[in-house]
């Protein structure tokens, strides 16, 4: 039981770490001029500062319950995020707030899988805890990386707005209908026959001269 706890608190200390590495850029954004322009991209930065705080906090607490301690460095997974906050920090980059949210839901979506993980080995362990507070975590930033997919089109358009592009308003609404479509449509689970069938509808509605069977 010893060398369990001892376990899931180094995989709790992991996690401390990347959620402490992420908070940093983060901040940085959330103190940026530039996106308190764009009203969407700045509650999304709020909200995702907010999380990462709080998430802060349990997993200290956490960790001090497992009797843990916080890992003095980073690892090396968790060190190349800074690569991904490239644009965060630049601030003469053109898009630089689409391209920051991009690197954003990048980080989140490590901080996902990694949470997945936690989760995973907390149930395997028997740590009711531990997997509790990885599946909240989860739940929050798998919530945050929709919102942030749901809000890019606009955020993009804007972007590109600002560089003098003349991008027209309707491509908001009909790029965020494609994206909503190509989520949905990897929910579904049809089977082979099924998907054949499907692609052939849609073949023979835009071609009349698509063969049927």
């Amino acid at each position: 039981m010893a060398d369990m706890e001892h376990s899931l608190a180094a995989y709790v200390s992991d996690m401390l770490a990347l959620e402490e590495h992420i908070r940093v850029p983060l901040g940085s954004q959330r103190n940026d001029r530039d996106f308190s322009r764009y009203p969407e991209a700045s509650a999304l930065l709020e909200r995702m500062y907010t999380l990462c705080d709080s998430h802060i906090s349990a997993l200290e607490t956490t960790l001090q319950t497992l009797g843990g301690h916080e890992m003095s460095g980073v690892k090396s997974a968790v060190t190349n995020i800074e690569g991904w906050f490239a644009s965060a920090i630049d601030m003469v980059r053109k898009t630089k707030v689409a391209k920051s949210l991009r690197d954003d839901y990048t980080a989140l979506g490590l901080c996902c899988i990694s949470y997945e993980m936690l989760l995973t080995t907390a149930n395997g362990y028997g740590n009711t805890l531990v997997a509790q507070l990885a599946e909240r975590h989860l739940q929050d930033y798998a919530g945050a990386v929709m919102s942030i997919g749901d809000a890019m089109p606009a955020i993009v358009i804007q972007d590109l707005r600002e560089t003098g592009v003349d991008a027209s308003a309707t491509a908001i609404q009909n790029s965020r209908n494609a994206i909503h479509q190509a989520w949905r449509s990897q929910t579904e689970t049809p089977t082979i026959t099924g998907t054949i069938e499907s692609d052939a509808q849609r073949n023979r509605a835009s071609s009349p001269t698509y063969p049927t069977i």
